[in-house]
């Protein structure tokens, strides 16, 4: 799961704002033409059930973020422990290697003597050898003036003999020890070499999956910040929608209003747009670009919130500054740029009919003029959303969006 967060977001979005396509996605009818607002009720509940979509899903990555938390700590913990247990063992080896170190010197210690103690034993062995072989030696211990101290100084040198034969026994069996000992903590300092390296092995696996993690709460983070903007977005879009909504009430109420009461002789009264043939040009209307559609109209799964969205329009790759040139006569209702679609031009064809054109590098036209056929409004500029240059298009009947491609020229 968690990997498969990592791969959705390793796509990068140029994000000013909200990028465009987000914008457009969850747009409503946000102009106040008369027309254009006639009925822009369903787009307003279209935008609240996106907004509640969002923002259960801005719970969701709130809760992973949690998760997310919680596991790095769980791992910091199992780093913290490792580490313990490293120094630990490292603290082990020393002691060890100071005992090594001490039973060595002792060793030697105990070595050197054995080795005075041989020599000595050796010297008075053959001194006890050769008064044995000697009679002569024998006779004069024996006819000393004092027999029994001549027996005693033979006893004592047997004794001595017999001592230090003893001394010798001993400090061989202590050698022998010793060397068992040094060859056991010999092993051991292996063993804890092999463990030391199986924990700086688990350690740099802890310290790679710590990585990761903290890699993974960047990006559900990042996902986060993109919720929390896309949510704001869509609030401050329903309300702008809500706004128009009621504008759209009071400015029916006043024409009710007006319209039950002549007008005055001479009252200069804002004249409407002639009777549209634009329904009659479904299937047939030119493009308002040279260029191939990238982005489809309709419902689509988006790849980086993984979310049903509704494109309220195309998106029409096109070379740079290519111009863009209006679909059918009608009136320019706005000229000017519009947060989500850039520079934006409305042409309003009468009957309920407008076209949209965004995401324009200039705009040639003022509002309020009257236009032709396959005039040119404007050129096409940069699309954040395409990453290159583009035209968005959008056609609306009574502020509700329709396939354009349904419109255009097959």
């Amino acid at each position: 799961m968690n990997g498969g967060i990592v791969r959705i977001l390793a796509r990068r979005i140029v994000f000013s704002s909200l990028p465009l396509f987000l914008l457009l996605a969850f747009q409503g009818v946000l102009f106040t033409d008369t027309a254009l607002s006639e009925k822009p009720q369903d787009e307003y509940k279209r935008i609240q059930k996106d907004l509640k979509t969002s923002r259960k899903k801005l719970a969701s990555v709130r809760r992973k973020e949690l998760s997310v938390l919680d596991d790095l700590r769980k791992t910091t913990a199992e780093l913290r422990e490792i580490e313990r247990q490293l120094s630990a063992q490292q603290g082990k080896i020393k002691n060890i290697l100071a005992t090594i170190s001490s039973l060595q010197e002792e060793i030697r210690v105990d070595s050197a003597v054995l080795q005075t103690h041989k020599e000595r034993l050796k010297k008075r062995l053959r001194a006890l050898l050769t008064l044995s072989a000697d009679k002569d030696a024998v006779l004069i211990l024996l006819s000393g003036e004092d027999i029994s101290r001549s027996l005693r100084t033979i006893r004592s040198l047997r004794a001595v003999s017999a001592h230090d034969y003893e001394l010798i026994t001993r400090f061989k069996e202590e050698l022998r020890v010793l060397a068992e000992k040094e060859a056991g903590l010999q092993k051991l300092f292996v063993e804890l070499k092999t463990e030391e390296k199986k924990i700086a092995k688990l350690e740099d696996s802890l310290k790679d999956k710590k990585k990761e993690r903290e890699a993974l709460l960047v990006s559900v983070r990042k996902e986060k910040s993109l919720y929390e903007n896309m949510v704001r977005e869509l609030k401050e879009s329903s309300n702008r929608l809500l706004s128009i909504i009621r504008e759209s009430e009071r400015r029916e109420r006043e024409l009710r209003k007006k319209k039950s009461v002549k007008a005055k002789p001479g009252t200069k009264e804002e004249e409407p747009l002639e009777d549209s043939d634009f329904l009659r040009m479904k299937g047939r209307l030119h493009w308002p670009v040279q260029g191939n559609v990238v982005i489809q109209y309709g419902t689509q799964m988006d790849p980086l919130f993984n979310l049903p969205v509704f494109r309220s329009g195309i998106h029409i790759k096109t070379s740079n500054s290519a111009p863009v040139k209006a679909v059918h006569e009608g009136k320019v209702v706005f000229a000017d740029d519009f947060k989500g679609y850039g520079q934006l031009v409305i042409v309003n064809h009468g009957g309920g009919y407008h076209t949209l054109y965004g995401n324009l590098a200039r705009i040639f036209l003022r509002n309020g003029a009257i236009i032709k056929e396959n005039q040119t409004l404007g050129e096409a500029g940069e699309s954040s959303t395409l990453g290159t240059s583009g035209l968005y298009f959008e056609v609306r009947y009574k502020g509700k969006p329709l396939d354009p491609q349904q419109w255009l020229r097959r």
